[in-house]
């Protein structure tokens, strides 16, 4: 029992702690967000902080990586049929969230946070391709370039749409992410994809 009174203390805490950085993001650059500040909007003490997270951007990139894997079911998985992974919740979730995305536009943090999305998504999309190539088929590419390749796609046209003011909707950026990697991965795969 006290474990899971621990297990539960210890996810409030880093989510307060998250929650306090999504907060000053929107209200101030990254660069001048201190620890002392994610602490003090926190409520939480300083040893509290360290003993989850090296320094503020390991609680950037550890948070952005869990909203990452929230949305790591994007590809389907069935013996013989890729999938090309629909973009359109991650579309929908940045229209919703846009003042802490164009927060995340100032400054260096969103090419950091793109980096990580691209290291993140290239693996998950990586093993979900190869899991879905039939029994002895190759692609054509080797997989880690096709993986990377549709993930960079991906944050590519999301950063295009975040700069130019969201100016089609989510559904209009899925299709053209969709458009753009399906005959890519079709020619490196060897076949059609859904």
């Amino acid at each position: 029992m006290r474990e899971r009174q621990e297990d539960r203390r210890m996810k409030r805490t880093r989510q307060l702690l998250s929650g306090a950085l999504i907060d000053l993001l929107v209200e101030k650059r990254y660069d001048a967000i201190t620890v002392q500040h994610i602490i003090d909007r926190a409520g939480v003490g300083r040893s509290t902080f360290y003993s989850h997270y090296r320094d503020k951007e390991d609680l950037l990139v550890s948070s952005f990586e869990k909203a990452l894997d929230s949305f790591s079911t994007f590809m389907n998985v069935d013996r013989g049929t890729v999938q090309i992974p629909s973009s359109l919740e991650f579309f929908k979730h940045a229209q919703e969230n846009h003042r802490l995305f164009k927060a995340l536009t100032r400054g260096r943090v969103i090419d950091l946070l793109f980096e990580k999305g691209q290291d993140f998504w290239s693996r998950k999309l990586e093993e979900q391709i190869e899991k879905a190539l039939a029994e002895g088929r190759q692609s054509a590419v080797p997989l880690p370039i096709l993986a990377n390749y549709v993930a960079g796609t991906f944050l590519t046209l999301l950063k295009w749409w975040l700069n130019n003011g969201m100016c089609y909707s989510p559904e209009q950026m899925d299709q053209m992410f969709r458009q753009l990697v399906a005959p890519s991965v079709e020619a490196a795969i060897g076949g059609p994809v859904a």
